[in-house]
């Protein structure tokens, strides 16, 4: 029973003082419906972008005409370079680099924020002997570095009035 009362009384006083989840609401759902604008609208960063939006409860526009805002996507770059050799002046890690180009217009249009870049660096091992596990990788990787710019975007959409 003590633990009980106990439990509740930390919900409580946890809830009371504002504390929340880290990255709970980036972006407020009342921000409106939102229309994301790409040269290559099936692509995994787009995707990403569209199942970010929605799971935060943002509706995503399917035209630019009935959305309160847009998201422009203007350019998409990946890089991939060596990082280090080892011994046998063979390949051990690689960096991998990603940009995104982007700016954000309102309803009629009006770019709302200059162009920004979203980039995101990283670098991972690369195996001779299992050369498949270290394709995994890289793609477990680039995974997270689209997780991340698409959190930079979202950040952007988070200082419009609601």
């Amino acid at each position: 029973m003590k633990y009980k009362i106990l439990l509740m009384a930390l919900t409580l006083i946890v809830s009371s003082c504002g504390w929340q989840l880290r990255d709970t609401q980036i972006i407020p759902s009342s921000i409106g419906s939102i229309y994301v604008s790409s040269s290559n609208p099936n692509s995994a960063l787009i995707t990403e972008l569209k199942r970010a939006l929605n799971t935060y409860g943002v509706s995503v526009a399917s035209n630019s005409a009935g959305a309160d805002y847009a998201v422009v996507i203007v350019d998409f770059r990946q890089n991939h370079r060596t990082a280090s050799l080892n011994a046998s002046a063979r390949v051990a890690e690689y960096q991998l680099n990603e940009d995104v180009d982007f700016y954000i217009t309102d309803s009629e249009g009006n770019q709302i924020t200059p162009l920004s870049t979203a980039s995101v660096e990283r670098v991972y091992e690369f195996s001779e002997d299992d050369i498949l596990a270290s394709d995994n990788e890289e793609k477990f990787v680039r995974d997270g570095m689209r997780e991340d710019i698409v959190r930079q975007i979202l950040n952007r959409l988070r200082i419009f009035p609601q």
